[in-house]
């Protein structure tokens, strides 16, 4: 075995080696042999062996007990972004303990106000904080919060844990100001507040969501009060000086009635919203009026001498709270029930009192007064309970919380404070005027949920909007998320991209229908467009503009907080048509003018107007169209002549034009109207024969044949087959004829008569189309000169043939009558190869193309070329012998010569294992490979004079016979023994080329039948394979030694010569290939070779693109082959039996790229033989690139290549079919 010899012979300059391959020859002849190819370097790199520290080693040898000490537990706590509108937050409290037991939580003090909520069992709590809270919150810069205290036991230890809520704050802010002119008193709904303008005499409708003013209702003259049912659909206005109170449709200001009050003072609804309460000054009462009726139905009298001026309905509609003047002075604060017509006395103020209201809980009723005090009366034992300071001015409006835990406080001149209920201290406080006057005392309303209070400002014209919740932010728009169109509906579905920076809950309402379809928003802010067919129809109009191709809505979001933003969502409304359908109907040709007539219609299911123009013209005439789609076609003379030649096939019988049809909507139809084509031709006259020259001493007769057609058509002369000559007849009608010997001799005779010295030979004249003549010409018959007879041609001889690349040789034999001397040319040269004729012996070489010969192999029969070689005497008369020769085609076994040929070169075969053998070879076959490229190293057979081991290269070479895998082996890799001196292992020229000769012989003679092609050394123009340097004359002398011991043992075998690599002349270490094959026929080797090889490796660039570069591989293969060409090898092919791309350079894909462009592009080239990829499998090589050159991976699974292998094999096979289908 080669490993074996390798292990015992050149292991020792090996092992001394591996450092110098590593550092320097990273391309070593030495890697190559062992792990195969130019490419290739030996990865001589082992795992390193490392040593565990000794402490890792040592176990540990004392032991340290300590006492266990158990460690309390701790906790953390997680809280909720809090409610903007209740407050509540809610938490978690996160207890740990380094022991790993789950510890337990449990609630040891409470908050000191607000409302809790704990779950022990999953340590959560839910926290309200009061109103009042919120509001001192909202008035300190900090984040103020409140504690409660929990204990965390892991069962040893109690840790108590304090806990400090955080407080959701309300600070006081005019959250916007309202242009309102005249603004008096107000009242509002969930959704708008109502303003009047007792001025004006009308009432200003603001939209509380937007802060805008949206409408004005005439309310009659001088409204000076109003209230707003709770469901928002009636106003009712008072006016004190008119004495009525006027009942609006909120929605709309229709007035609905009008009520008879005599100076109504206050008015204010029940808060079941079935009845408005109204005062009358004078006299004295109240008035229940029903809202479902608009009449009165209860009338409650006041004390005789008191005058009512405030009025509040408690919250649980039982009571009626009235603020009377008293007739002794003061103010008398009134009850009675809503049905009752008398009143009882709750308690009295100091001051005169302005405005009153009922606590949540019905407990209390504040009363506030002109001296800047609220006094607070408890509703249950009529006792003042206290009077609260509230900043000395006339107090114009008081509200008490939800939760009862704070009052707020408008006075005279607009400013509002927030004061505890509990202890009547003033928690915030702020100014919505810059001054504090109080001659226009301000209207003041609270929203239904008491989230915002507006305060109008008569003298800045404004209606303040004061907010009692957390600050709040409008929602944002962002950017929609929209679909494509559905293709079939139309529908696009999307996100309007609205979202609100304090988490609010969002609402969305279309504002801005679209134009062209209908939206749908759903309540997570999702949207589904769906246009009309109409629109989707009308976008599609050829050139629309986007006022066709796009829709729009808006969309209203708020957070229900009054932060409102209004998004508009553009969306493309996809087109749709349906195309036209066309029929057409074509017309036969006139028969005189070849004219035909006809019509494509079309019809349209949109009911489009359809117009008709010509798309593709006709080639072979004229068309004319009109609006209607009704055309005629007219051919062109030189088209009906065409039509009628004998060879016209169906398509020189008709024309082509196409009609295009379009519904202006994008429907086109292009519609292929082919029509006939009527034939006409006239047929030639006038023939006649001139003889223009005669050569006497061969009695060749020169001249023109001519005729005359009319239709200018190119006329073939043919005719009657002499019988004293031959003649020939070129296509212009040039004619020779040249009479045979015997009738020169009747010629030549005494008194030979004038019909011997001519012939009439009949000829015909065709025009091509069928038209025919025929007439004679007389050719004349020359007499010999005297003195000299032509010589005369024998039958040629075949010395021998070669299935190699197929030659031929033999002599053409010929006598002279005269005896003179002869000399031999080619004449007309063979059809399926070259030939070359020496000049003087008549010795000739014929060589087939490579395409003539894989065509013997499917053609019945013996397949046969021609030449004549014309032999000439000294005094010039000549005669012409015919030479035919027989196709040889390649054996059974030979490897394939054809460009379409992909073949294989796997180099380290040799050392496969039997089983990694087997399937190499067969997975070869699978990929549809069936050539290869094998080493046969000398090294390796011969390691020591007269020692010869063949059975490593056996093996691989049996297994591929067995399979029917034709190969091509290397001769190269000389032992050391044989090597000239100081060179490196397995990289030195042979000392001696005639024992490399009989090492080349010795293996043609093993391997005859199965090795049928060896190629002569690899890439010897590199030192890396040719030391001490590439001497092109050196190689060539190796190649004359090699050649003949090759041809002697094999006659049949390819020699292939000059596996040159493709590089540049570098320092004298590689010299250029075109150089070096330049100087190899310099040196003689011209007749040594079959054929010659090239690796045209190039990683950065694709084979085929580089062209444009001096020395890229395709621009060196063509200057080689036009050195072949000059040194009259011309005949001989080029063949790539290396070519790769490591998947290193740039992935699988470009690999496979690469590798396909070559084998595409190699196959077009005129002199290329066949290729043979490199390599079969990856390696373990550092070399990335080294080790990425297989077309499998090291683990035998496919890359992307071995698909695009297939592929052009599959491709390859195509043509080669096509070709044999032509040969047939």
């Amino acid at each position: 075995m080669v490993a074996t010899v390798l292990s015992k012979v050149v292991a020792p300059a090996l092992n001394a080696w591996l450092t110098t391959l590593q550092t320097g020859w990273a391309e070593s002849p030495l890697a190559w042999m062992v792990l195969a190819a130019t490419r290739r370097e030996i990865d001589t790199t082992a795992a390193p062996t490392q040593t565990a520290p000794a402490a890792m080693r040592l176990a540990a040898t004392q032991t340290v007990a300590a006492a266990v000490v158990n460690q309390p537990p701790t906790a953390q706590v997680t809280f909720s972004t809090p409610n903007p509108l209740t407050g509540l937050v809610t938490g978690t409290v996160v207890a740990t303990d380094p022991e790993g037991v789950k510890p337990t939580v449990t609630l040891t003090t409470k908050p000191a106000d607000g409302t809790l909520v704990f779950d022990a069992t999953k340590a959560t709590f839910t926290y309200t904080p009061t109103t009042a809270q919120r509001i001192t919150a909202g008035a300190t810069p900090q984040v103020d919060t409140v504690a409660m205290t929990v204990t965390v036991s892991d069962g040893v230890n109690k840790v108590p844990v304090q806990v400090n809520i955080p407080i959701a704050d309300i600070p006081l802010v005019v959250r916007t100001d309202v242009p309102v002119t005249g603004a008096g008193a107000v009242a509002a709904t969930g959704t708008r507040a109502y303003v009047t303008n007792r001025d004006a005499g009308t009432v200003t409708v603001i939209d509380t969501a937007t802060s805008k003013v949206i409408a004005t209702y005439a309310a009659g003259s001088a409204p000076d009060a109003v209230a707003v049912k709770q469901d928002g659909t009636r106003l009712y206005v008072a006016s004190s000086t008119k004495n009525t109170l006027t009942v609006l449709d909120a929605a709309t200001g229709a007035v609905k009635a009008t009520i008879a009050v005599a100076k109504p003072t206050a008015v204010t609804m029940s808060p079941a919203g079935d009845s408005v309460y109204v005062t009358s000054y004078d006299p004295a009462k109240v008035l229940r009026i029903s809202t479902s009726t608009n009449a009165v139905a209860t009338t409650t009298a006041m004390p005789t001498g008191y005058r009512p001026t405030g009025l509040a309905v408690s919250p649980d509609n039982t009571r009626v709270y009235v603020t009377a003047d008293a007739p002794t002075g003061g103010t008398s604060v009134l009850t009675f029930a809503p049905t009752a017509t008398t009143t009882t006395v709750l308690g009295k103020t100091t001051s005169k009192a302005t405005v009153l209201t009922v606590s949540p809980d019905n407990v209390r009723v504040y009363v506030g007064a002109e001296d800047g005090t609220v006094s607070v009366f408890d509703t249950r034992t009529k006792a003042l309970v206290g009077i609260v300071p509230t900043g000395g001015l006339p107090t114009a409006a008081v509200a008490v919380t939800r939760d009862g835990t704070a009052f707020f406080v408008t006075d005279a001149a607009g400013r509002v404070g927030a004061f505890s209920a509990t202890t009547g201290a003033i928690l915030s406080a702020m100014a919505t005027r810059a001054t504090n006057d109080v001659s226009q005392r301000p209207g003041v309303a609270f929203n239904p949920d008491a989230t915002e209070m507006y305060v109008t400002d008569r003298p800045a014209g404004v209606v303040h909007v004061v907010s009692l919740t957390a600050v709040n932010a409008n929602p944002v728009a962002g950017v929609p998320t929209k679909s494509a169109p559905n293709a079939t509906t139309g529908v696009i579905t999307g996100t309007l991209g609205v979202t609100d920076p304090n988490g609010d809950p969002l609402s969305y309402t279309v504002t801005g229908a679209p134009t062209k379809g209908t939206v749908v928003v759903n309540a997570n802010g999702t949207f589904t467009y769906t246009p009309t067919a109409a629109a989707r129809h009308a976008a599609a109009t050829t050139g629309a503009t986007p006022s066709l191709t796009t829709d729009s809505f808006s969309v209203t979001v708020s957070d229900g907080r009054r932060g409102v933003v209004v998004t508009t969502i553009g969306v493309d409304v996809s087109p749709t048509n349906v195309a036209p359908t066309v029929t057409k109907t074509v017309g036969l040709p006139n028969g005189t003018t070849g004219v035909v007539t006809g019509s494509v219609a079309a019809t349209d299911l949109d009911k489009d107007v359809v117009t008709y123009t010509q798309g593709t013209a006709p080639t072979k005439g004229t068309v004319t169209l009109t609006a209607t789609g009704a055309f005629t076609y007219t051919p062109t003379a030189a088209a009906r002549h065409a039509a009628q030649s004998p060879t016209a096939t169906a398509a020189d019988k008709q024309d082509t034009f196409t009609v295009s049809v379009d519904d202006g909507h994008g429907g086109v139809v292009a519609t292929a109207v082919t029509v006939s084509i009527s034939p006409v031709n006239s047929a030639p006259t006038g023939g006649s024969g001139s003889v223009t020259q005669t050569n006497t001493t061969t009695g060749a007769v020169t001249g023109v044949l001519t005729a005359v057609d009319l239709d200018g058509d190119k006329l073939t002369f043919t005719s009657a087959t002499p019988q004293r000559g031959t003649l020939t007849i070129g296509a212009n009608g040039s004619f020779t004829y040249t009479p045979t010997t015997a009738a020169r001799d009747a010629a030549s005779a005494p008194n030979a008569s004038a019909a011997v010295k001519s012939e009439a030979i009949a000829i015909t004249v065709t025009d091509g189309y069928g038209g025919t003549s025929t007439f004679t010409l007389t050719a004349p018959i020359t007499p010999y000169l005297t003195g000299n007879r032509p010589p005369v041609a024998g039958t040629a001889t075949v010395t021998s043939s070669s299935s190699a690349i197929g030659t031929v040789t033999g002599t053409v034999v010929a006598t002279d009558p005269d005896g003179d001397a002869l000399t031999f040319g080619l004449k007309t040269g063979p059809t399926k190869g070259v030939v070359k004729v020496d000049a003087t012996t008549g010795a000739y070489t014929y060589t087939p193309t490579v395409d003539a010969r894989y065509a013997a192999l499917v053609t019945p029969g013996v397949d046969t070329d021609t030449f004549t070689v014309d032999v000439k005497d000294a005094a010039g008369a000549s005669t012409t012998a015919t030479v035919s020769v027989t196709i040889v085609p390649p054996s059974a076994n030979a490897v394939d010569q054809r460009p379409t040929s992909v073949a294989i070169h796997v180099p380290d075969l040799l050392f496969y294992s039997q089983a990694d053998l087997d399937k190499a070879l067969d997975t070869l076959q699978s990929v549809g490979i069936t050539d290869i490229r094998v080493l046969v190293p000398w090294a390796a057979v011969q390691p020591l004079p007269g020692s010869n081991d063949w059975s490593a290269v056996d093996r691989v070479i049996n297994g591929a016979a067995a399979r029917n895998i034709k190969v091509l082996g290397i001769l190269n890799s000389p032992p050391v023994w044989a090597s000239v001196a100081n060179t490196l292992p397995l990289a030195g020229m042979p000392a001696d080329n005639a024992q490399f000769a009989a090492f080349a012989g010795a293996a043609a003679a093993r391997y005859k039948g199965k090795v049928t092609a060896w190629e002569v050394w690899n890439e010897p123009n590199a030192i890396t394979f040719w030391q001490p340097g590439p001497n092109a004359a050196q190689y060539a002398a190796l190649l004359k030694a090699a050649y003949p011991a090759i041809k002697a043992a094999d006659p049949d075998a390819v020699v292939v010569a000059a596996s040159v690599g493709s590089t540049i002349d570098w320092f004298g270490l590689t010299v250029n290939p075109v150089r070096f094959v330049d100087e190899m026929y310099k040196a003689g080797a011209a007749g040594y070779f079959d054929a010659l090889s090239f690796h045209p490796y190039q990683y950065t660039t694709p084979f085929s693109q580089g062209g444009y570069m001096y020395e890229s591989p395709i621009s060196q293969a063509n200057r080689i082959y036009a050195l072949m060409v000059a040194n009259g090898d011309g005949n001989k092919k080029i063949w790539a039996t290396e070519y790769g791309e490591p998947s290193s350079a740039a992935g699988n894909d470009n690999q496979a790229s690469y590798l396909g462009d070559f084998l595409r592009s190699w196959r077009t080239l005129s002199f290329a033989g066949p290729s043979f990829i490199h390599t079969l499998l990856d390696n373990a090589s550092t070399d990335p690139a080294e080790a990425s050159f297989g077309l499998f991976n090291a683990d035998w699974t496919p890359k992307p290549v071995v698909s695009t292998v297939k592929t052009v094999i599959a491709e390859n096979d195509a043509i080669e079919a096509a070709k044999n289908a032509s040969a047939m």
